[in-house]
């Protein structure tokens, strides 16, 4: 007897993750395999926000659940930290605490668009975008960039779609390439947004992952768009699974009441654990010193390997790098590499169905020493 299946969940796998499993497991098994293939940085929470989160468990071992939204410390506490560093004042009450920022992007994808509906969005990109869009019965425009527009979808290509859409998710700093949306094209695309009656979906997650100039909120040009981020990317709270949405007016009562129905609350101790953390900022931007000294690094040698089409990364801890005169398969070429090189990265077709069989993302979230070992293996693995 065959069972009903739902169209709605078949899905592609998300690469990155299937070859965080697949080395994991090899390694488990004594092999030595570099990981470059997965966004998770090589450090973890500091420790004193883990004391705080031990002596909190201690004097609630119970551990309840907070409200739907999260709690109002936490909520109260990332508003502050909008002031500190973009001067914006936001109502707490319009924060909302998530199970991850996969958990934002649910929320928001369900209160903001109906099934049917249309939403644009930059490729490379993102696989997640399209696959929860996708289960949702949200139908994906997919804007084709290069490096001609940073990989970004400026307002000159938005103006080329052929089709209303009505929603825009935008990242900057992007994963997979690093690119950052400059301040004059951010107007332009608020502006066209605005004219357009398109909702924007910002993803700024690695907003404070940058090199060279800070990226701009979203929030600095518009009260309108959806701003979703994450506990897991600057933050380093990867495993405690916790993440946050701004959100406009309209839409806080509908995302408080899927929040209610679909998670009940976020993770209770991870929420005391992202209070603390921001008391030790300092710490976090020595971080991102050592993913910019790891960036620094391959930008020097992975030319070296014949791996030098970079993309102009600014920010995130990623290079997507064009692979063509290496391959024209890249599942089989990063399959190879693990193989032959021990080092995992993660093929383009995860972020470009069309283009991606000509491109890798290579993530430079790990430890300073792996990095440079990664180089020297692919290195005489080309030459």
């Amino acid at each position: 007897m065959t069972l009903k299946l739902s169209r709605r969940s078949n899905i592609p796998n998300f690469k990155a993750l299937d070859i965080l499993r697949m080395v994991n497991e090899r390694c488990a098994d004594g092999e030595d395999i570099i990981h470059l293939e997965a966004g998770q940085p090589c450090f973890g929470a500091p420790e004193p926000v883990l004391e705080y989160a031990r002596k909190m468990t201690i004097n609630d071992p119970k551990q309840g659940y907070t409200e739907a939204m999260g709690m109002s410390l936490l909520r109260d506490r990332i508003a502050l930290y909008y002031k500190d560093i973009y001067d914006i004042d936001i109502d707490y009450k319009n924060i909302a605490i998530t199970v991850g920022a996969s958990g934002a992007f649910i929320l928001t994808f369900l209160s903001a668009f109906d099934a049917g509906d249309k939403v644009a969005l930059a490729t490379p990109g993102y696989p997640a975008y399209r696959n929860i869009l996708s289960s949702l019965n949200i139908k994906t425009i997919e804007i084709e960039t290069n490096e001609t527009t940073n990989y970004q979808p400026y307002v000159s290509l938005l103006k080329k779609l052929d089709t209303k859409i009505d929603g825009l998710i935008i990242a900057s700093p992007s994963n997979p390439t690093g690119t950052i949306i400059p301040d004059d094209e951010l107007k332009k695309i608020v502006n066209w947004c605005d004219k357009n009656k398109v909702r924007i979906i910002s993803d700024e997650l690695y907003q404070m992952v940058s090199y060279e100039t800070k990226p701009q909120t979203i929030m600095k040009y518009t009260d309108k768009a959806i701003v979703i981020n994450s506990f897991s990317k600057y933050f380093a709270l990867t495993g405690w699974r916790l993440g946050w949405t701004v959100l406009p007016e309209d839409l806080t009562p509908r995302v408080k009441s899927l929040s209610e129905s679909l998670f009940v609350s976020p993770p209770t101790i991870s929420q005391h654990l992202a209070y603390k953390i921001f008391d030790h900022t300092d710490i976090l931007d020595s971080y991102v010193s050592v993913y910019k000294n790891n960036l620094d690094i391959l930008r020097k040698e992975l030319p070296k390997s014949g791996i030098n089409k970079l993309s102009n990364t600014q920010g995130a801890f990623y290079i997507y790098a064009d692979i063509s005169n290496l391959t024209d398969n890249s599942e089989e070429f990063c399959k190879r590499m693990i193989d032959e090189a021990g080092v995992a990265c993660t093929p383009g077709s995860d972020f470009d169905i069309n283009r991606g069989q000509k491109t890798i993302r290579i993530s430079f979230a790990g430890a300073t020493e792996d990095i440079k070992k990664a180089c020297e293996r692919l290195i005489k693995w080309q030459n």
